[in-house]
């Protein structure tokens, strides 16, 4: 050995007892299998002493390895494994620990080895740092090994992956194993929650105990089940039926092990076994009549449900071809499409007409399927059939429904569109001018939503019932949704005609309404546009309706206009204005302007009217007359009318903090608001919020939304005043006032509109309107404002016959906050009897 090393012998060193061990560890060591070492802690691993077992190992005599004489076991090393085992070695080193490690090895043949190295690191002789070991060599065993883990893995494989449910359990219950296959048959996510939670299977997995009992007793008895079939209770509580094959596992001495078998889901089959069972009383018990021939299509057989729809026993028909049923006017081609079928597919189905005995001819709805013997010959053809009379009344009523409007029985959108390619195809053919109503009708959401859909509706079915009066047969009326309603009328010679037709329905759908014994009123807004000349396709004939329509609305509704290419101008101007009102109202680009209210018994300034303002970015201050049509179309006027609450009561906070405390504000509420059940609510709490008095608020509603259901009125009027505000009417005079309610309104103030102010010293009727209006309000216990007053000939008149205030540019124009509470300061008093006193110069 010392001379594999190339060392001098140090024999003087060793005593006879000393060489013998030292022959005798030789001998050990060289006639090991594996390769026993000693190598230097170093980069290459050099190794100072190798056993004789390297040739065998890795193909290299010692002389070869030690050294690194002719190669070094790094280089030996497989390169992909290097880094691994250099690691773990170093790791063992560091703690002071031994380390095995396996790794692939390439010898001098050039194969590829799999060993296995043991060692530690230890000083030498000198105190060096070296490590000392054994390389064996594992590639059988680990061949040996990985194909026993190959077969598990087939196995293991087989288990988790089967379709069926495969268990172990013990004797009493447990669950010794589970695949996934059986977790999810029973409603478990893993095979471990399943052992988990069915730790007792008789009490927690089968319906009915005792079916383990049994289960047990036929395993100890026979050692397996075979379809042994349960209902079971899964995870979430639903019930499943399944069939288990189990057997016994012993061991080499009998004894008992586990019991091992497989489960599986039979709810759909025994639920199919259930529906032949029933199957088997349909013939008898069937509503559906059947009939059954034979191969050459003779009666053999019928049910009671035949005799009682044709009113034929069986007896009767036997031995009969079912042709003696039939009515006679069923299409050839049918009974040919049927048989056609039957041949290539063995089954049909359709509808037939036949006759009862008594001559009754009905429509039925008839299967048919032939049933062929075990040679695939035909031996019988099964039918059974019902009577559709009432199926097909009811495919006529469904019909109807698609095509027309369910409340007022008018033609719908869809059916409109059909109509409407008919008529353009006829008026095309024969070179005719046709016209095109779009009818919205005016305030008809306010009467909706105060009086309820029930009066809505019946007021579109008087609608629909004027529009198809007033126009011809060949006319078409039809419905689109909600208010809107569709005129056609083909065949016109000028637009004129159109007009004529037009006049007639404003004067019809204008005209009072009883419904509930109230009397309810609309106008329509009529848009018309003529084919060919405004437009070709069904589309733009619609779209360029649409756009009179609301040129009607701003015309000031119940009218009708004619569609022209401005107009579709103003619409995209009308469009980018409501667009510009949304951002304007994010962006909060809206002032108030407030105009003074005098009181002509006193002189004194005694409130202002808030009015809303758009300060525009680019067109500057927009006047309301502007832009409130379009907020109302737009759908936001109540958003901006509660912006409008919000500031007047902060306003008139900062007012009263600066010594204006008997002014009072007057704010006009929106449709929306007014009908608003939360409105009053919300208006104590920014009376709270801002330290207000209710009594400095007054509300102003216009006397069309007033009346537009005058009992809903009274109600939320009632709601307002309770909590200590006051309410005004506006613009009184140009709606439609009922004195009868009108003296039920809580109301304090009747405001004269500007138009019966303006021609006052001109116009009898319109002073004579004023008068009227002031002792009617006086008689109901009301005050009287004028609006729009100025001249000094208009306040004399309404002096003369006692209205009590009056608000207008003899006063004041609107006025922006800061200048308004200047001239409120200002100018107290202001009259003294009937004289002035420097009244009306600019502030």
């Amino acid at each position: 050995m010392q001379a594999q090393l190339g060392r001098p012998r140090r024999t003087s060193l060793l005593t006879p007892r000393a060489v013998d061990r030292t022959r005798i560890l030789d001998t050990l060591v060289n006639n090991l299998e594996g390769m026993v070492y000693r190598c230097m802690d170093d980069a290459s691993w050099t190794m100072v002493f190798v056993s004789q077992g390297s040739a065998e190992l890795c193909g290299y005599a010692p002389a070869e390895i030690v050294d690194n004489a002719c190669i070094s076991w790094e280089e030996i090393t497989h390169p992909d494994d290097r880094a691994r085992v250099r690691a773990q070695i170093r790791s063992a080193a560091r703690n002071g620990q031994r380390f095995a490690v396996q790794y692939r090895i390439t010898t001098a043949s050039g194969n590829t080895k799999w060993v296995l190295e043991r060692g530690i690191t230890v000083p030498d002789e000198q105190g060096k740092s070296v490590i000392e070991g054994y390389i064996e060599d594992v590639t059988p065993r680990r061949a040996t090994l990985e194909a026993l883990e190959r077969t598990e893995l087939r196995y293991r494989h087989i288990f988790e992956y089967a379709s069926e449910g495969i268990f172990q359990t013990t004797r009493e219950g447990r669950y010794l194993a589970a695949n996934p296959a059986l977790a999810r048959l029973y409603g478990y996510e893993t095979p471990q929650q399943l052992m988990a939670d069915l730790s007792d299977i008789e009490s927690r997995l089968y319906v009915d105990p005792s079916r383990r009992h049994t289960f047990r007793h036929l395993m100890e008895n026979h050692g397996e089940v075979i379809n042994f079939e349960s209902l079971v209770r899964r995870c979430d509580g639903s019930i499943i039926w399944i069939s288990e094959n189990a057997h016994t596992v012993r061991g080499p001495a009998g004894e008992f092990i586990c019991y091992e078998g497989t489960v599986q889901d039979i709810t759909e089959r025994k639920s199919t076994e259930e529906h032949l069972r029933l199957l088997a009383t349909v013939f008898s018990n069937s509503n559906e009549a059947i009939i059954v021939t034979d191969a050459q299509n003779r009666i053999v057989a019928t049910n009671q449900a035949f005799s009682k729809l044709t009113g034929y026993q069986q007896e009767e028909v036997v031995g009969q071809n079912p042709r003696v049923l039939s009515a006679g006017n069923t299409p050839p081609e049918v009974y040919k499409e049927m048989w056609d079928s039957l041949n290539r597919s063995g089954a049909w189905q359709g509808e037939l007409w036949d006759r009862r005995k008594n001559g009754e001819p009905y429509p039925k709805w008839l299967s048919i399927s032939l049933v062929r013997d075990a040679n695939g010959q035909v031996q019988n053809y099964i039918g059974n059939f019902i009577d559709i009379s009432e199926l097909k009344a009811s495919e006529e009523r469904i019909r109807h429904l698609a095509h027309h409007d369910t409340l007022t029985n008018l033609p719908n959108r869809f059916s409109l569109n059909e109509k409407l390619e008919q008529a353009i195809g006829f008026c095309h053919r024969n070179d005719m001018q046709m016209a095109l109503m779009l009818i919205d009708l005016d305030r008809f959401k306010a009467i909706n939503d105060t009086l309820g859909h029930h009066v809505g509706d019946e007021l579109l079915i008087q609608v629909a019932n004027r529009l198809s009066s007033t126009v011809r047969k060949s006319d078409i009326v039809a419905r689109l949704g909600g208010d809107e309603f569709v005129v056609v009328l083909p065949d016109v010679d000028t637009p004129a005609d159109a007009a004529y037709v037009a006049d007639k329905i404003v004067s019809a759908i204008s005209a009072p309404y009883q419904i509930n014994g109230q009397e309810q009123r609309t106008s329509p807004s009529i848009g018309i546009c003529m084919y060919p000349d405004d437009a070709l396709e069904i589309g733009d004939l619609l779209k360029n309706a649409d756009v009179a329509m609301y040129y009607a609305k701003a015309k000031g509704r119940g009218n009708y206009q004619f569609f022209t290419e401005g107009m579709n101008a103003a619409t995209a101007q009308r469009l980018a204005l409501e667009s510009e009102l949304r951002i304007g109202l994010e962006r909060q680009q809206f002032v108030l302007y407030y105009q003074p209210q005098m009181d002509l018994r006193s002189g004194r300034l005694v409130g202002v009217e808030a009015l809303v303002r758009w300060q525009h970015p680019t067109r500057g201050l927009v006047p309301p007359s502007e832009f409130i049509p379009v907020a109302e179309e737009a759908g936001i006027i109540d958003a901006l009318g509660d912006w409008v609450l919000q500031e007047a009561c902060r306003q008139l906070r900062d007012w009263r903090n600066k010594g204006l405390g008997a002014i009072r504000m007057s704010i006009n509420l929106s449709t929306g608001q007014f009908l608003d059940k939360t409105l009053p609510r919300r208006i104590h709490t920014l009376l709270e919020y801002h330290g207000l008095p209710a009594e400095l608020l007054d509300l102003e509603v216009t006397e069309s939304v007033s009346m537009a259901s005058p009992d809903e009125t009274i109600e939320v009027m009632k709601a307002l005043t309770e909590s200590g505000l006051t309410l005004s009417i506006d613009d009184f005079g140009t709606g439609y006032s009922s004195l009868a309610y009108l003296k039920l309104f809580p109301i304090r103030t009747l405001k004269i509109d500007r138009s019966f102010v303006k021609d006052i010293e001109t116009d009898p009727s319109d002073a004579d309107i004023c008068d009227v209006t002031v002792l009617l309000a006086h008689k109901m216990g009301l005050e009287v404002i004028a609006e729009g007053v100025e001249t000094e000939a208009q306040l004399k008149f309404l002096l003369s016959i006692g209205c009590e205030k009056i608000q207008g540019y003899l006063i004041s124009e609107p006025l922006p906050a800061d200048r308004a509470e200047a001239f409120l300061l200002q100018r107290a008093p202001l009259m003294s009897g009937l004289g002035t006193v420097d009244l009306w110069s600019t502030p």
